[in-house]
């Protein structure tokens, strides 16, 4: 058996442990998953650790809950993406909240070993810019580019968590990387005016 066949087999034995609910197989699922699913929402929520949290929690539990509707057309991370992209839409119409700006916690720079301060700097600058650039997009746009480029994810299994055919990805991930060029070329002719 090849290590895809061994994961997918893992998979179904712990898809069926989840709907027995066995308790081992909880926790294993949260833990294999929980980081995957917050740095999805993370990024769909500007960058605001409480509400990131409170969304991961509400994913796991409902994902916990229609587990005996997992048929296992895709992997079970991309199936828990689809369900955090819609509870993210549910947060995001229950709220009427989409953040304008990105708080100062989401723009501290990450493993820095190897960089020079000024490049570090420059690093964490880059990323709040995009963060930034991220919110003003419309959130159809947001999810696929996160996914496309955060999560590494396929056009196949997009077209799965968003429920949109190949064609209309491919076409939102053009359209979504032009606009978030232009929205980051135009701050930056903005910053260099001010």
């Amino acid at each position: 058996m090849n290590t895809t066949e061994n994961q997918e087999q893992a998979e179904r034995q712990l898809v069926s442990r989840l709907i027995q609910g066995d308790s081992k197989a909880i926790a294993e699922f949260v833990q294999q998953y929980a980081d995957d699913v917050y740095r999805f929402i993370y990024h769909q929520v500007g960058g605001i650790t409480q509400d990131a949290e409170d969304i991961v929690q509400i994913t796991m539990i409902a994902a916990l809950n229609s587990m005996h509707r997992f048929r296992g057309d895709s992997k079970l991370r991309t199936w828990l993406f689809s369900i955090a992209a819609h509870k993210v839409l549910d947060f995001r119409r229950r709220t009427g909240r989409r953040p304008q700006t990105i708080p100062h916690d989401a723009t501290a720079p990450f493993q820095t070993d190897d960089l020079s301060p000024e490049q570090a700097v420059e690093q964490a600058e880059a990323r709040q810019k995009m963060r930034q650039a991220l919110l003003q997009l419309p959130p159809h746009y947001s999810t696929a580019l996160v996914l496309k480029y955060v999560e590494d994810m396929s056009v196949r299994e997009i077209c799965q968590v968003m429920q949109r055919t190949e064609k209309s990805i491919e076409s939102i991930l053009v359209r979504a990387r032009r606009l978030l060029a232009e929205i980051i070329e135009s701050s930056e002719g903005a910053h260099d005016e001010a």
